[in-house]
């Protein structure tokens, strides 16, 4: 008899081991994390968001974005060492996921980890789930950083809201980089010591050939008018502090559109032919409120130097220059 007991014994000893591995997985499987990034290449100091895409399968809503730690990141160079974080990422911000629903967050990863060192980076992820007492890290992402030729720059003067009376001394710089899969034209805004950066992105896909054409107006904003097609053509304007304020596409019709220094001391594109486009910043139906908005700035610029002129100069008075534009070749 008691040798009849062991199997049964045994048998059920291996069906809640069994059992227990069964659940396991499950209850990992409840919720599924992953990591994406919108491209496989950026520049350093770039702006690098990281999209988090939750699915929720656990049978209940689920709350995140609660605690600071609800959400943390790990970065690690080609060389296998650790990128130190810098500063905390902004992740706060509730939000919930209902039963058989997907949240996405993005967060920019950029200060707080300063990726600049060219090479592949390995980027992971890790959310905690209290209700359901889970712990789990996406499967590692990876970017590249590259490193990119400067064509062009210029050092202006840039008095804002909040800076005093004496210009801040800024720097534009337009990059082109070159990858596996393509050619493009970057534009990058900081000090004049290249230790604050405002701002670094992508303007687009940018030809071999060619060089694109740029100038600064009187309101210091930089407008950039570049050939990214057989017959088509990119037009930018960033703003100081490094905010991409305008962009369009011209075609090549009769004649090739260029930039022109207009009547008003606005920079405008003469030539070509205007096409509209999905990705036009402001989009159409907000473009006459900026040009209009951009015709007072320029409009009340005017007046000032008017009233500055009107009065008697001083023996060491320093005739006004007119804007900036820069002609040469890059």
């Amino acid at each position: 008899m008691q040798e009849s007991k062991m199997p049964d014994m045994l048998m059920k000893w291996l069906c809640l081991v069994l059992s227990a591995l069964v659940l396991i997985p499950h209850t990992l499987a409840q919720v599924d994390v992953s990591l994406n990034f919108k491209k496989d290449f950026y520049l350093a100091d770039e702006f690098i968001l990281a999209e988090l895409t939750i699915v929720n399968f656990s049978g209940k809503t689920l709350v995140f974005g609660e605690q600071p730690n609800w959400l943390t990141f790990s970065v690690e160079s080609s060389r296998d060492t650790l990128v130190a974080r810098q500063k905390e990422l902004d992740v706060m911000g509730r939000f919930e996921i209902p039963n058989a629903g997907r949240g996405i967050r993005r967060v920019h990863l950029v200060p707080a980890f300063r990726m600049v060192d060219q090479g592949r980076y390995r980027i992971k992820a890790t959310v905690e789930v209290p209700e359901l007492e889970l712990r789990m890290s996406t499967q590692e992402a990876e970017i590249g950083i590259l490193t990119a030729n400067v064509l062009w720059e210029r050092e202006f003067g840039w008095a804002s809201e909040g800076l005093g009376s004496e210009p801040e001394v800024r720097r534009y710089e337009l990059m082109r980089s070159v990858s596996e899969k393509s050619i493009e034209l970057y534009v990058k805004v900081s000090d004049q010591y290249r230790e604050r950066v405002f701002g670094v992105y992508s303007l687009g896909n940018v030809v071999s050939f060619g060089q694109p054409e740029r100038q600064v107006d009187r309101l210091s904003n930089l407008h950039v008018l570049f050939q990214n097609g057989a017959r088509t053509f990119r037009y930018a304007i960033i703003k100081p502090d490094g905010r991409l304020l305008l962009q369009q596409r011209w075609d090549y019709s009769d004649t090739r559109p260029r930039l022109k220094l207009g009547d008003q001391g606005l920079i405008e594109v003469v030539g070509g032919l205007r096409q509209l486009s999905f990705d036009d910043i402001p989009s159409p139906d907000q473009l006459s409120e900026v040009r209009e908005r951009n015709l007072e700035q320029a409009q009340s610029s005017q007046e000032e130097e008017r009233m500055d002129q009107s009065r008697e100069p001083e023996p060491s008075a320093v005739t006004p220059e007119k804007p900036l534009s820069d002609e040469n070749q890059l």
